[in-house]
């Protein structure tokens, strides 16, 4: 019996979510290193009405992406051919199968 919200999904069809999700971090990465060079350009520094150092937060947002990258390229390369893989609602969001993730949504 399974509990709660469980979907299996093949080996193939995983794959290319975790392909697909990398892709979304690594163009997200892009658009923060360009928003980054743009404000470094500009001489653009912390401001006391931006909450802090937009170049270092800007920094941290594309780093996460980068991290998101990296992982999602590595679960993809390591996936067991042949198998199922029985995901519940948490792993489906983070893959952008549920949801609008950076106005990515599927259409299934």
């Amino acid at each position: 019996m399974i509990e709660g919200l469980k979907v299996c999904i093949p080996t193939a069809e995983l794959r290319e979510l975790c392909i697909a999700s990398a892709e979304f971090h690594h163009e997200r990465a892009a658009t923060y290193d360009a928003q980054i060079n743009n404000l470094k350009a500009a001489q653009v520094e912390g401001m006391n009405y931006t909450n802090g150092n937009p170049i270092e937060s800007l920094t941290e947002r594309k780093d996460e992406h980068e991290a998101g990258e990296m992982e999602m390229r590595f679960i993809a390369k390591y996936l067991k051919e042949g198998e199922e893989y029985l995901l519940d609602r948490d792993e489906l969001l983070r893959f952008g199968v549920l949801g609008d993730k950076g106005g990515r949504r599927r259409r299934w």
